[in-house]
């Protein structure tokens, strides 16, 4: 089992807390694209993104699950919880991999913009299946090309804060 630090604990906490306010902020904006209302920018990925870089892909699985819980609580949102927790786990999945595979062959803006874009295929899928409509997959050319545009965002985002945080604020361990 693998051993925490009181320093680490910390760091992960208020890291959950910062992704599930942006979260629950981005949820109060309206829909973006409204023929597709779960489509949002996804700010809180920057926070899951610098937890698979600083702390590896247990930690961060861990948080992806903690942040869905915790913001399916703070906006008593259960129904949205399956398309937010199979979007999260999907990207979450594709980022790792990528991350540990290929990075830094491809940049961290490909990681997040595949991210992005495989998790809003996969809340689309959940969507069709749930409302039992298939013909909402007609929606993902536009739903994937703002994907990339979010996903460009969060990745320059997160490139800034692994760029020019002080190293006081990214030594976790």
């Amino acid at each position: 089992m693998k051993k925490y630090s009181a320093k680490r604990v910390a760091s992960l906490g208020i890291l959950l807390a910062a992704a599930s306010i942006v979260f629950i902020i981005e949820s109060l904006v309206p829909p973006l694209i409204p023929i597709a209302p779960y489509v949002k920018l996804g700010l809180a990925n920057v926070f899951v993104l610098l937890v698979i870089i600083y702390f590896g892909a247990w930690d961060a699985f861990l948080f992806v699950l903690a942040k869905n819980l915790l913001t399916a609580l703070a906006t008593l949102s259960s129904f949205s919880i399956v398309f937010n927790l199979a979007g999260s786990l999907c990207a979450y999945g594709v980022m790792v991999g990528l991350y540990a595979c290929v990075f830094p062959r491809v940049s961290i803006v490909s990681v997040s913009v595949i991210g992005a874009v495989v998790s809003n295929i996969a809340r689309t899928g959940v969507a069709a299946i749930i409302m039992e409509m298939p013909s909402l997959y007609i929606q993902l050319p536009i739903v994937c090309s703002f994907s990339v545009l979010a996903g460009v965002i969060v990745g320059i985002l997160v490139i800034l804060c692994v760029k020019h945080l002080p190293e006081r604020l990214t030594n976790f361990i």
